[in-house]
């Protein structure tokens, strides 16, 4: 009798726990495992850039001064956090594109802007990594003290190149939106619209057009 109910249960045991499923479950893993840490090392690493606010600091190290000579007064900055769990490498800011009087600006064309905080390791200003949970600013117009103006005062774009160039880096009159774009090493690529507005006196006012 004892060797009847071992017989039965053993041709009735579930085809999951037999030697041979076993076996090939085991070479099915055996063979997928290194494609699938392969694919898990390379799959794409996001970082997730938040644009959270701008701001406008004072930069006038002399405000009593009588001199006539250009000076920085204020700069406006573009506050970001990575959120994401990946590093945001090798980031590059550019100035796309303008609009001004719902127009595009035909006379411009894309320019690097300044990151407020540089890294040694990096090649210049204008590039550096954002790792995650890090808030990092980006300058985007110096506002000046300028006697050769009207109201002793001009902004200029905090951009890399086009310095002098009254089209390239020159803030309008009146509402601009100034479209920036992000560029990683990854390839992964962010925009923002920041409207600015100038009344041609006083500092203009920055926000980020959700």
């Amino acid at each position: 009798m004892s060797h009847y109910y071992f017989y039965h249960g053993f041709l009735n045991k579930p085809f999951y726990l037999s030697q041979e499923f076993l076996t090939a479950l085991a070479v099915i893993i055996a063979l997928f495992t290194p494609w699938i840490v392969n694919w898990l090392n390379n799959r794409p690493k996001k970082s997730k850039l938040v644009f959270k606010d701008t701001s406008v600091v004072s930069q006038d190290n002399n405000p009593d001064s009588e001199e006539e000579l250009v000076r920085l007064l204020k700069v406006g900055r573009l506050i970001i956090k990575n959120e994401g769990e990946f590093i945001a490498k090798s980031v590059e800011a550019y100035i796309d594109r303008i609009k001004f009087d719902d127009e595009l600006r035909d006379d411009f064309f894309p320019i690097p802007l300044f990151w407020t905080h540089g890294q040694l390791n990096k090649t210049g200003p204008t590039i550096r990594d954002v790792y995650p949970n890090q808030t990092v600013y980006l300058d985007l117009f110096n506002y000046l003290y300028d006697p050769e103006y009207v109201g002793n005062s001009s902004v200029v774009f905090a951009v890399a190149a086009g310095q002098g160039v009254d089209n390239l880096w020159r803030m309008n009159l009146g509402e601009s939106e100034l479209f920036i774009k992000f560029y990683q090493e990854s390839g992964q690529v962010e925009e923002v619209c920041v409207k600015a507005v100038w009344d041609g006196k006083n500092v203009p006012t920055v926000s980020i057009v959700k």
